[in-house]
């Protein structure tokens, strides 16, 4: 049984914004580790940054190195800033060629 060529298409289209997805996730990790550890210490009133570990608990668990942990990994953005440009570009693709499919479409 042979696939249409629309039905080719719409494989080829999920496998790309599959791997877009997979991408984006990888690229804004350390972002995103980043924010979740200066969200945390700000909220139990902490302090979290990279030159040493402070202490910060929840109750009697310290969790200063975790959110010491997270905020270096910040540093990955720098290597990881191209992989966002190209996720960011992906998606500007992804939602042009979207809409200029259902513009066509009428």
């Amino acid at each position: 049984m042979s696939m249409t060529p629309q039905q080719q298409h719409g494989k080829k289209r999920r496998k790309m914004v599959a791997l877009l997805m997979i991408l984006t996730i990888i690229a804004f990790a350390p972002l995103l580790s980043l924010l979740a550890s200066y969200g945390i210490a700000e909220t139990l009133g902490c302090q979290v940054d990279e030159g040493s570990v402070h202490p910060c608990f929840i109750g009697s668990f310290d969790i200063g190195s975790t959110l010491y942990g997270m905020g270096v990994m910040g540093w990955l953005m720098i290597p990881a800033a191209p992989l966002m440009l190209i996720a960011i570009l992906g998606w500007l693709a992804v939602g042009v060629v979207s809409m200029a499919r259902y513009l066509c479409k009428g």
